[in-house]
């Protein structure tokens, strides 16, 4: 299983700021460290979990295990909009995982499917 990982960060201090209030009295603010990261681990999706995706989504639109290749857009498949949301909901029960909604949406092909229930499972 390969892995993919994106790591960024970034930090800056805030400059010494002196502000005046209504009644002219110095306010002084005190530089302050600001941190920023992010982490992400993009998981290719084993074997095993692209066979089994491939076969829900032939089961599911009932086409030929065959038609189904990894870079196959469910479009392509002849899914519409229920389908892939069927699709989805069939996936989510043989993995016992939830995808979002947000991801979810966001999914065009199997391989895609496969590599987001992959990172669930990881």
């Amino acid at each position: 299983m390969a892995a993919i990982m994106n790591i960024s960060a970034s930090a800056r201090v805030a400059p010494k700021v002196q502000l005046r209030s209504a009644s002219s009295k110095a306010l002084k603010a005190k530089p302050a460290f600001v941190a920023k990261a992010s982490f992400r681990v993009n998981a290719a999706a084993s074997d095993d979990t692209l066979t089994k995706v491939r076969t829900i989504i032939s089961e599911q639109l009932g086409t030929d295990l065959d038609a189904v290749a990894a870079d196959a857009k469910f479009v392509d498949l002849g899914a519409d909009s229920l389908d892939t949301v069927e699709i989805m909901m069939a996936l989510e029960e043989q993995f016992e995982i939830t995808l979002d909604e947000e991801g979810a949406e966001k999914i065009a092909t199997v391989q895609e499917a496969a590599d987001m229930i992959q990172e669930q499972m990881a």
